[in-house]
């Protein structure tokens, strides 16, 4: 596998509220997000909050996806990271879909890549 890879963050904003809050339509989302996308998962764990919220991550063969959500505020915070060149534009757009996102950001990072004006750790004192 390369260590070449893409990260999708999303802001989703004005979701369902009642969606942001129902554990099994969460965690079924994103498996059917990462299965769509011919990756296997290794593992699920979501988790309720009290009085509302939830907080999920699927570890994937090719690196992982993570939801958090605030139905108070209507809004999703996900992590949809995977190595090699998988497109990920469908599985952003069902994600998104799903939620009942009025109004979302989307931020595209490609990791392991190298670039001219990459910082050496020992320039950062590190």
């Amino acid at each position: 596998m390369s260590k070449e890879g893409k990260h999708i963050i999303i802001d989703a904003f004005e979701c369902d509220s009642i969606h942001l809050n129902d554990i099994k339509f969460l965690e079924e989302m994103c498996k059917k997000a990462a299965l769509d996308a011919n990756m296997e998962i290794l593992y699920s764990y979501f988790h309720p909050f009290e009085p509302q919220g939830v907080t999920g991550v699927l570890v994937l063969s090719t690196s992982h996806l993570s939801i958090h959500t605030w139905p108070e505020e209507r809004y999703v915070s996900l992590d949809f990271y995977t190595c090699g060149t998988l497109e990920l534009t469908p599985q952003v757009e069902f994600l998104i879909k799903e939620l009942s996102s009025k109004q979302a950001m989307v931020y595209s990072i490609s990791r392991g890549v190298s670039y001219p004006q990459l910082i050496k750790c020992e320039e950062l004192g590190g």
